[in-house]
């Protein structure tokens, strides 16, 4: 599932904006819930940025089905999230079959803008498998924020059904209980202290 998270690297660099960066401000990314706790596979930053990504403890590196990703964009500051999603979204259909989106929906938490919204990708090209993936983004004075949290699903041709074969039931129940976990999650645990932030959550 690493291809979405290029897929996004190249979607918010288009925007292509410049500034300084505002030295206190910082993304918060709460403990994802368990049970299985998370471990971190990839911790890379440089002058531009960084990309985190976790997986469950339960899952090797390098076979998973499941996947939390933040991300910053320093030089993209300022940037509109929904803008951000729109482009996202307009270039799925390279990496995806039956292809369904919702959102971006914008909001304001802490004074800073923010945009949630959702890919449900029937199949990816090339695997047997679909992904839906849920988005916040944050725009902050430091970076243009992105988390993700992704899930593959069986494949399909509408990335609006589900095609969990009667046995497996209980998967598609799990599947549906996660998901409204990671809308509380992105909600309720990911946000913006410092700078201009306002946010109760920060502790002021």
């Amino acid at each position: 599932m690493r291809g979405w998270t290029g897929l996004a690297l190249a979607s918010v660099l288009a925007f292509g904006a410049t500034a300084a960066a505002a030295a206190d401000e910082q993304l918060v990314v709460g403990p994802y819930p368990g049970p299985p706790a998370w471990k971190r596979i990839t911790d890379k930053s440089g002058p531009q940025g960084w990309i985190h990504e976790q997986i469950p403890v339960t899952h090797r590196d390098n076979d998973y089905s499941e996947m939390l990703t933040d991300q910053g964009f320093a030089a993209n500051h300022g940037a509109d999230p929904a803008a951000f999603l729109r482009t996202i979204y307009g270039q799925v259909g390279g990496a995806c079959a039956g292809v369904k989106v919702s959102g971006p929906i914008a909001r304001t938490e802490g004074g800073l803008r923010v945009a949630y919204g959702q890919v449900r990708c029937g199949t990816q090209r090339g695997e047997r498998f679909g992904v839906h993936i849920f988005y916040k983004v944050i725009s902050g004075d430091a970076a243009l924020y992105s988390i993700s949290r992704e899930f593959r699903v069986p494949a399909s041709a509408d990335g609006d059904q589900l095609v969990f074969p009667k046995a497996e039931a209980a998967k598609a129940a799990a599947l549906l209980k996660g998901e409204a976990v990671a809308d509380g999650y992105l909600l309720n645990q990911v946000y913006v202290c410092g700078g201009r932030s306002s946010d109760d959550r920060c502790g002021r």
